[in-house]
């Protein structure tokens, strides 16, 4: 008899072993995807957009850039002028990576640190008369016609 719980007890440690065996590369993707998520500081990033040049819609379509490029964008709206020659990315937070992140996706290389006591975003971009010259603008709106005429 002790012969048989014994044999049982194997066979029970072994189905075990086996749904362990079969299931752990289905763990093991769940936490590399989850980690590659936590690991992107641009969903963590808030952005705010604002029109420096006067153009209409311009902050529009940069803070749509943005966000197809993962960043959140928490507003849009003008600057305190319009008279802004080159384009801006300004890190509020105290994180330059989370500002040089926005200005890498935009390809604008003025980013500035202008620190702010309690910020509504981590980094304000100040949209420029230069926007036409942001590759990454030029780009993102070649795409998006292009994908409406299909």
């Amino acid at each position: 008899m002790l012969a048989r719980i014994r044999l049982k007890h194997l066979y029970m440690v072994g189905v075990g072993l086996l749904i362990l065996a079969l299931s752990s590369p289905l763990l093991k993707r769940d936490r590399v995807e989850k980690a590659e998520w936590e690991e992107d500081p641009s969903f963590d990033t808030r952005v705010l957009v604002l029109n420096g040049c006067g153009t209409e819609g311009v902050a529009d379509d940069v803070s749509a850039c943005l966000r197809d490029a993962g960043f959140d964008i928490v507003g849009t709206g003008n600057a305190d002028a319009f008279d802004y020659q080159r384009t801006i990315v300004i890190d509020r937070c105290g994180s330059r990576e989370k500002a040089q992140r926005v200005g890498d996706a935009l390809e604008c290389e003025r980013v500035m640190l202008q620190r702010a006591t309690a910020p509504v975003s981590d980094v304000i971009v100040v949209v420029g008369a230069d926007w036409g010259s942001l590759k990454a603008l030029r780009e993102w709106k070649k795409e998006a016609s292009w994908g409406s005429r299909r």
